[in-house]
């Protein structure tokens, strides 16, 4: 099974996310401790924007049509699940962070900065996102 899954692109794995049995998916969410309705719409919509990105889509002030099930902390904030920030968030959350998600986030602050005309807002950031997305469990108390 593990050597299958090595084959899947990202969307071929949602797909087989989604299709299996509760108890598994369960399981597997557990790992990343979230809960697997919440862990399935995340992949769904990460690869939503994955297939965006490679086919030339437009993330900036884009709806996103696949959208991720965020946690009650975050739309109390006022961030939305329907924008691009909204999928950080949840990336955030399964990814650890490390070396490699600090110089993301970083790059995404120094691209603002290059390109001033360009508003973070239209793609669902909000005040002191960077904190956020640099300690994003603190949101949730775990």
């Amino acid at each position: 099974m593990y050597a299958l899954i090595e084959l899947f692109s990202f969307g071929t794995l949602s797909k087989f996310f989604k299709n299996m049995k509760n108890e598994d998916k369960k399981a597997i969410a557990l790992t990343y401790r979230v809960g697997y309705t919440y862990f399935e719409s995340w992949i769904e919509s990460i690869a939503n924007v994955r297939n965006l990105c490679a086919h030339y889509g437009r993330l900036y002030n884009a709806i996103l049509s696949k959208t991720p099930r965020i946690y009650k902390q975050f739309s109390d904030k006022g961030i939305g699940n329907n924008r691009l920030f909204g999928v950080l968030i949840c990336i955030s959350l399964l990814v650890p962070n490390n070396d490699n998600w600090i110089e993301f986030v970083n790059f995404i602050e120094e691209t603002a900065n290059r390109y001033s005309y360009a508003k973070l807002e239209t793609m669902g950031f909000i005040e002191g996102w960077k904190e956020i997305l640099l300690d994003t469990r603190q949101f949730l108390w775990l």
